[in-house]
């Protein structure tokens, strides 16, 4: 066992990786999916939007206020899919809601639809501009950044005179009323794709960042297109994947502006390539078209978020079926889940879950049967994560795919409900609830890396099925048990609870674990632990 302490002060610590487990016996690893809920909970009503001919679509960012008990959420009208080419531009729109359920559009007064403002709209679509791809609400910020740039965003702006993709950034003190910055675009070049997403790396004003970038405020990560993996004739695949940069603030002191140059971080293996095929194979009766030759993963987008001492993401798998190149067109027809991913320090990402999904497709006929797409990380609502998607029964680029006999197919599906245009859902998970450890009847047991405390209790995020418990010992930097603090001196956790307090007899914990390094060695029957975190004993 290493005998270099990991600092863990007061924070959650996730056992979504291997980093602070030293042994373990009887234990495995489980991955708990997001639920979904079976209907959306927002689907194209206004004019703007036409829902006789169109949906919502991507763009999608959410927040939660809980003092003020109010959800807000960005989208962006999408106007015909699939089966017509858009004739108008989309619409960035802003809705609210009390119960994240019942959503209302606001008029906002700020954009003429047809001669009226009467409307929640923010603006017309706009690559780089308005809450675009990758949105933050920086209040935890408030103290050592201007009001004014409370919430930013980056997005996808034109092409250079090179015909690499840039991202250029924007900032609103409101989340509706926004502006571009003046020096946009922040990032160009190097076949950049359309899409970047952004992570807060501290909150607040002491610097927190991961080891890597100690001092870096927020990340970002840049989609780009790598050549990886061989075609059938040998020519690679240039794939989907994602680079991360983090801040540098200019020289006026603008966060969010300044960035460094981009490493590749994400990119898919051989064993996704696998697994897209077992995924394909089992999605064959929804694909309008399929070549074999064709099938390759990809990672179309990303979202990633700080939890604790560590970096949470979802990955949208992209499985690719079939080469819009051979019927003349450009891109793939592909479907779309959400897999975990998890990272100390944002270079090195750990494939959690064995690469099963945390957000599934739903099953044919379901609004969300062939694509899920995200940009808005979980917000914590009570002891849950909810993250709000796109759901749609169309594979990517599907309209490239439409002859007329299909296109009177797909209109005559819609009129009767076999088809559903794009509309947002929601799913639900437990709070830190992603993955947990498990012991089943016959019991397992975990102990920990050598942890510095930050605090002199200990709290669970864990269920204890009937029968079962957990129960926690203490050790030294050698593994022997400290006194009054071994297994047999610990009331057994039943229960579910995120918050349980861990009893040794009357004790609650000691101080003078503040002083000195400790272990902590977790035995668990029928029961799943999921965080734990150091606290202040009362």
């Amino acid at each position: 066992m290493s005998l270099r302490p990991v600092a863990v002060g007061t924070r959650t610590q996730s056992l979504v990786d291997d980093f602070l487990v030293a042994q373990s016996g009887g234990i495995s690893e489980r991955l708990h999916p997001m639920t979904r809920l079976p209907t959306p909970v927002l689907q194209a009503e206004a004019p703007w939007e036409r829902p006789e001919v169109g949906g919502l679509w991507g763009s999608l960012n959410a927040v939660y206020d809980p003092d003020e008990g109010l959800f807000r959420l960005w989208y962006r009208s999408l106007g015909a899919y699939p089966a017509l080419a858009p004739a108008d531009p989309g619409y960035q729109c802003y809705a609210t809601s009390r119960d994240g359920l019942n959503w209302e559009r606001p008029n906002l007064g700020i954009f003429s639809y047809e001669g009226s403002t009467a409307n929640n709209i923010i603006g017309a679509s706009s690559r780089g501009y308005g809450p675009a791809h990758g949105m933050l609400d920086c209040a935890a910020m408030a103290d050592v950044e201007p009001p004014e740039v409370r919430f930013k965003s980056v997005g996808s702006e034109s092409r250079d005179d090179k015909g690499r993709g840039t991202h250029g950034v924007s900032f609103s003190s409101d989340g509706v009323r926004w502006r571009p910055y003046e020096h946009n675009p922040i990032l160009r070049g190097y076949q950049r794709g359309d899409a970047a997403s952004a992570a807060m790396l501290q909150f607040g004003p002491t610097p927190e960042g991961p080891t890597h970038f100690p001092t870096a405020r927020y990340a970002l990560f840049p989609k780009v297109h790598i050549e990886i993996g061989q075609q059938s004739h040998d020519v690679p695949w240039r794939r989907r994947c994602f680079t991360v940069c983090t801040s540098v603030d200019d020289a006026e002191g603008l966060p969010f502006t300044n960035w460094t140059e981009p490493m590749l971080v994400l990119a898919p293996d051989q064993l996704d390539d696998d697994m897209a095929e077992e995924r394909l194979a089992a999605a064959k009766p929804l694909l309008l078209r399929d070549h074999p030759d064709d099938h390759r993963c990809e990672f179309y987008g990303l979202v990633a978020w700080r939890s604790g001492d560590i970096f949470l993401g979802m990955i949208w798998v992209y499985d690719a079926a079939f080469e819009l190149s051979r019927i003349g067109g450009g891109s793939e027809y592909a479907i779309v889940e959400a897999q975990l991913v998890a990272s100390r320090n944002l270079i090195h990402w750990h494939r959690a879950g064995s690469r099963q999904p945390v957000i599934a497709r739903g099953e044919p006929g379901t609004f969300d049967s062939h694509m899920i797409f995200y940009h808005s990380r979980p917000l914590t609502v009570g002891d849950e994560w909810w993250v709000y998607y796109v759901g749609f029964n169309e594979g990517h680029a599907a309209k490239a795919l439409y002859d007329e006999a299909l296109r009177e197919q797909y209109w005559a599906d819609i009129r009767v409900g076999r088809r559903h245009f794009p509309a947002v859902g929601l799913a639900k998970v437990r709070r830190d609830g992603f993955v947990s450890r498990d012991a089943g009847a016959e019991g397992g047991t975990l102990t920990t890396r050598l942890l510095q405390p930050g605090g002199s209790g200990l709290e669970l995020n864990a269920s204890v099925a009937e029968g079962g418990a957990i129960a926690v010992e203490v050790q030294d930097e050698y593994g022997a048990a400290l006194p009054g603090f071994d297994l047999a001196d610990c009331t057994p956790v039943t229960g579910d609870s995120l918050r349980h307090t861990v009893h040794w007899g009357d004790r609650r914990g000691d101080d003078a674990w503040l002083e000195r390094p400790v272990r902590l060695r977790f035995q668990l029957r029928d029961a799943s632990l999921y965080t734990f975190r150091m606290t202040d004993a009362v």
